[in-house]
């Protein structure tokens, strides 16, 4: 006869458990019976955890999803237990243009190499004090100042397109991008030769993906900080180790840039200068070598990987459009002449007024397959809470706009904003729809660095496509994009390439 195992019920362990369960059954109603955001529409455990967004972010396919959610709940949707996500054009406003009465959340703590940097601070006050230290390095007038840096490594890659075209050899068109941008940013920030389009090894180019996708992850996990830092240093995880080494890199790699600089006699003109030279407006003190460190570390990560990327994105877009590309070539052969002999790149002077279709086409881009796709959360300060877009949201919840989401929205940009489409900036009111980008952020938070991006695609694009014809090798292929926090196409772009006349 088989033994029958009885449970008596009297058993202290039995008892342990069912007052356990018992005591988590009734957290749970409690959470959910006195949730604030309960009318908000989302995965049912965004209700209790931000394990959903952790998740997705670990599957680099948060923004795919938050599109989702909103194509199947509306302009709002929760994505965490304190946290919502708009995609209407009236939440731009409210959560990006009311200044420091929407402080950055403690998402941002992710990010803290250093110390908290221009883009990482929660400290409003510090933020304007740094923002007016480095106003000059990135304006127009000092990166024109500036330009020859873009062009020499302009000229660089030229020449390594030459040498394609000479021997008809197909290449990976994303992986030069890389090595140019990375190139560029190096020389332009630090005064440093990475010389990567030379050597041309992609095992040598920086981690910046696993730095940001690491740094969201933590960010996400914000209510556990500084806890989770910790954990995160010492988990025996194969995955966590190699995030945790290529941050690990990175701050390495800007402590010598920033050393090597520190060092001169005779400082060069570069960014790092211009943020050493920097004082505090108010009291004439110099930034610290931590400030100074924190800062070039935001230059090395937003600098290269997400001109790269846009770039890489734009040109996808192109060669995959044909008739697009014929008419941005057509301007393009309009507007500017053959380069001479000596490769040096066209001159933002020739570029930024007379290009128009090129312009819409850098948006279209811009619109299609934003870059910097992580949510910007922003937090509720008034005690009263405040409206967004027709919604009522509570004190101290966190809202944001993921702009893949923002950039999707049928009611903004029609039935076919899944078309990649020049001509629609070619046909609205750009005064409206403008504003409704979000490639670099937005408000007084956005990201400095813009003009030092926009300088680099409009010169490369022109570039290249006045004087070189590209072809893709899979002309059928169908884009993925890795959401990363910074998103980039998964796998290589495959080209031929030949010298136009």
């Amino acid at each position: 006869m088989a033994n029958v195992v009885e449970f008596d019920s009297t058993s202290p362990r039995l008892s342990i458990y069912l007052i356990l369960g018992l005591g988590v059954i009734i957290y749970l109603a409690s959470l959910l019976w006195t949730d604030p955001l309960a009318k908000y529409p989302g995965p049912f455990v965004a209700r209790i955890s931000n394990v959903w967004m952790f998740y997705h972010t670990w599957l680099c396919d948060l923004p795919d999803r938050l599109l989702e959610l909103h194509q199947r709940y509306g302009p709002i949707v929760r994505v965490g237990p304190n946290s919502l996500d708009f995609n209407g054009r009236e939440a731009v406003q409210k959560i990006y243009k009311a200044g420091r009465s929407m402080p950055k959340s403690d998402f941002y703590q992710g990010f803290t190499t250093f110390q908290p940097n221009l883009f990482g601070t929660q400290d409003e006050d510090l933020h304007a004090l740094r923002r007016r230290q480095m106003a000059h390095s990135f304006s127009t007038k000092s990166l024109k100042d500036m330009e020859y840096i873009f062009d020499g490594h302009i000229v660089i890659l030229r020449q390594r397109l030459d040498g394609f075209a000479a021997s008809g050899e197909a290449f990976d068109l994303k992986e030069a991008i890389a090595f140019f941008t990375y190139d560029m940013i190096g020389e332009l920030a630090f005064s440093t030769q990475f010389e990567s389009q030379k050597t041309a090894k992609p095992e040598k180019m920086p981690p910046i993906g696993d730095h940001v996708l690491l740094s969201c992850m933590i960010g996400i996990m914000s209510s556990l900080l500084p806890y989770s830092k910790i954990l995160v240093a010492w988990l025996p995880i194969p995955w966590v180790r190699h995030l945790i080494n290529g941050r690990t890199t990175l701050r390495n790699q800007t402590l010598d840039c920033v050393n090597v600089e520190m060092g001169r006699e005779e400082g060069n003109k570069n960014l790092l200068t211009h943020l050493i030279r920097a004082k505090d407006p108010d009291t004439g003190a110099d930034l610290t070598k931590a400030d100074i460190c924190s800062e070039a570390f935001g230059f090395l990560i937003a600098g290269g990987h997400t001109t790269s990327s846009t770039l890489t994105l734009l040109f996808f877009h192109l060669l995959h459009n044909p008739k697009i590309l014929k008419k941005l070539i057509d301007e393009l052969d309009g507007e500017l002449p053959p380069l001479d002999e000596t490769g040096v790149p066209y001159t933002m002077g020739q570029l930024e007024t007379s290009l128009v279709y090129e312009m819409a086409c850098v948006r279209e881009n811009f619109r299609q397959t934003p870059v910097f796709t992580m949510a910007l959360p922003r937090v509720v300060t008034e005690q009263e809470g405040i409206d967004i877009d027709g919604f009522h949201v509570p004190y101290k919840t966190n809202v944001a706009i993921t702009n893949h989401c923002l950039h999707h929205n049928p009611k903004i940009w029609g039935d076919d904003h899944d078309i990649f489409d020049p001509e629609r900036w070619m046909e609205k009111d750009l005064a409206d729809y403008v504003g409704l980008l979000m490639p670099f952020g937005i408000g007084h938070r956005s990201c400095i660095g813009r003009n030092i991006a926009i300088m680099n695609i409009l010169k490369v694009t022109a570039t290249l496509l006045r004087n070189y014809k590209f072809e893709a090798i899979n002309k059928e292929e169908s884009l993925e994009v890795l959401h990363q926090g910074v998103a980039e196409k998964k796998g290589p772009l495959i080209c031929t390439v030949e010298k136009r006349n």
